[in-house]
């Protein structure tokens, strides 16, 4: 958008398969005022495995909310995430930083599926251990899921100022934002249950310690009424906000075909996560230096984890306390209405915008 005067004004978006969100954020005292707030839904089939294969239609969508959602932005904060993008701790030989720009490619072959040239690495140094070597964040997403956004965002006449990953953002607007938290010594599973997947990251103390994408989705439910009842889509989608997850927790359940059909599916997200937190406390002994890490609590976030009684299910399976949390759980943001509800699908677009508030 045309600026006269050169001063850069800034806007989050999070681009999904499902829907594209815009957001400003500002400071507010001690916390945060989420003043600006659209959503649209995103193009169909402009987004396949977090790549915008549409750029143009995306574009001129992201063009034509800022127009609508009254917002005022020359730049952009995005993000990317999904099954291709790399967040892990890695253990190496101690070195200057500097010497590990030069070199962090070479490093990253080994745990980057696709070739470390056709990707965007980035790292932190988390500390250095007494073995002369050193843990390292490193993060790598692919070329391809990055540049189609920044392509999709020029259409729209926007600068990328910042392309963060999504598992940052959520950290950003549910946990860290808030200085009194009580889950930032602990370690916590972020889940953002999207619309055709899920994000699960693992964070200890701050750190992240591993960030993975499951398959399954708030989609995944959607489509398994429609096929099973042969509903529409608003249909499916209406049903699926009347189902109370939680009654599967009782021994003898009333008999309920619709909760009978996305049972299988939420099982099948369960035990992916269930996998994962295996995998963590197997690997804590070589990148955490502890032997054994528990895990403390689930925070379930996301348009998917919105539906009723998912939290205690999730906790009834994996037998760790599950809350969900949004934006407006606590008083750390105000939103652009008295109404707002709680933000729970607003965690990664306001996690984005914290990034130029």
């Amino acid at each position: 958008m045309f600026n006269p005067f050169g001063k850069k004004s800034y806007v989050g978006i999070d681009i999904g398969h499902y829907s594209i969100k815009l957001a400003q954020v500002d400071r507010a005292g001690n916390g945060w005022r989420v003043s600006k707030l659209f959503t649209m839904r995103t193009p169909q089939d402009a987004v396949r495995d977090s790549i915008v294969v549409d750029t143009e239609a995306v574009g001129m969508a992201i063009k034509q909310g800022l127009r609508q959602g009254g917002i005022n932005a020359n730049s952009a904060m995005i993000g990317v995430s999904g099954g291709s993008v790399i967040v892990r701790p890695v253990r190496i030989p101690k070195m200057a930083e500097a010497t590990l720009r030069k070199s962090i490619k070479f490093e990253a072959g080994r745990y980057v599926p696709s070739s470390a040239e056709d990707s965007y690495i980035e790292f932190e140094i988390i500390g250095e251990t007494e073995d002369n070597q050193m843990d390292v964040l490193m993060v790598a997403a692919p070329k391809d899921v990055v540049e189609s956004r920044l392509k999709a965002c020029d259409m729209a006449g926007l600068d990328v100022e910042i392309v963060d990953v999504e598992p940052f953002a959520v950290y950003r607007s549910l946990v860290e934002c808030d200085p009194d938290s009580e889950m930032k010594p602990k370690t916590i599973v972020l889940i953002d249950v999207g619309g055709s997947t899920t994000s699960m990251s693992i964070v200890s103390d701050g750190v992240f310690a591993m960030a993975r994408s499951l398959p399954q989705g708030g989609q995944t439910l959607t489509e398994a009424l429609k096929n099973y009842f042969k509903l529409s889509e608003e249909d499916a989608e209406s049903g699926k906000a009347q189902l109370n997850i939680a009654e599967l927790i009782e021994t003898a359940p009333k008999e309920n075909p619709p909760l009978r059909v996305v049972q299988p599916h939420l099982d099948d997200m369960i035990r992916e996560v269930r996998r994962s937190l295996n995998y963590f406390q197997s690997q804590a002994a070589e990148v955490g230096g502890t032997a054994h890490k528990n895990v403390d609590m689930v925070v379930l976030c996301g348009g998917g984890s919105k539906m009723q009684g998912l939290a205690e299910y999730m906790s009834h399976k994996l037998g760790i306390p599950t809350v969900a949390l949004g934006v407006f759980s606590g008083d750390r943001f105000v939103g652009p209405s008295a109404d707002s509800e709680v933000g729970q699908e607003l965690a990664v677009v306001t996690g984005l915008a914290m990034r130029a508030a």
